[in-house]
């Protein structure tokens, strides 16, 4: 693939209908309209966690999950990206074999699916409840996209740093984090999310849910930094909202040279980490 220095990232802070793909496709589908103005630039429209289907799905879960891409609410996504001439990146149950579902991020564009990621780290505390529908994925995927390398993680997997730190020494300079946290937890992540960053000089991408599922009333806040922490977008709290940066490849690499956190870090402390692993 032919690697764009300069693309541009949408933030599609959305309010997700429960168990509804149907009103969450229109929705995807006329906020794509709104945000790709330009079709001929590359544009990746960022929607948050589990944005298809809704966030509180309960027990419907099993008859919303479909294979990845080829299900039919992944077919719709290819087609409202090939419509808009875009880039999409949107959550939704995935089913791999029967009764067997992950928490999934999912990008497609113009040429069809191009990769996905599931989610890592399972909360089970508190008000969530994930790991009596889905399973932990064992694996760490970098999507190879037309604007270079990208990393992709969902919600809870912001917690361990870990996971970014994988996407940039795996080659990602951007790394996108899918969302729906409540309230409760903004703090946290309005701390990570620059930390993420300026650790690992890579850009990075938070796209949260709005509004209010159940009980649950999700912040929104949706954020964008460059690997030197700088912000360069910031939506409303507790509502929809979209808005759209641009981000560079060479920017990403202009931090690494001026701050080599990866290139000083020695490889013993992974070992370390491994051993120390088992004694928790």
């Amino acid at each position: 693939m032919v690697n764009r220095l300069k693309f541009r990232v949408a933030l599609a802070q959305i309010h997700s209908h429960q168990a509804d793909p149907t009103s969450n496709l229109k929705i995807i589908a006329e906020t794509c309209e709104k945000i790709v103005r330009d079709k001929d630039l590359d544009t990746i429209v960022v929607f948050p966690e589990l944005s298809v289907t809704g966030y509180l799905m309960h027990d419907d879960v099993y008859q919303l999950a479909e294979p990845i891409p080829s299900g039919p609410l992944c077919q719709e996504l290819i087609q409202i990206s090939q419509k808009n001439n875009c880039y999409l990146i949107a959550g939704l149950p995935e089913s791999s074999v029967p009764g067997l579902l992950y928490n999934t991020a999912a990008m497609f564009g113009p040429q069809g699916f191009i990769g996905k990621s599931r989610k890592i780290f399972l909360p089970n505390h508190s008000v969530f409840n994930e790991r009596r529908y889905f399973r932990t994925s064992p694996t760490i995927n970098i999507i190879d996209t037309p604007m270079g390398k990208i990393g992709m993680q969902i919600c809870y997997d912001i917690f361990s740093p870990e996971i970014t730190r994988a996407h940039a020494l795996l080659g990602a300079h951007t790394s996108i984090c899918i969302s729906a946290s409540p309230g409760v937890r903004r703090h946290y992540f309005e701390t990570f999310i620059p930390a993420r960053a300026m650790e690992n000089t890579i850009n990075f991408v938070y796209v949260n849910q709005s509004g209010i599922q159940d009980d649950l009333i999700f912040w929104g806040g949706s954020e964008v930094r460059t690997a030197t922490g700088k912000q360069v977008a910031k939506l409303e709290y507790n509502k929809p909202d979209f808005g759209i940066c641009t981000l560079s490849t060479e920017s990403a690499q202009s931090a690494k040279n001026f701050v080599p956190t990866l290139k000083d870090l020695p490889s013993w402390i992974f070992k370390k980490l491994e051993e120390s692993y088992y004694d928790i």
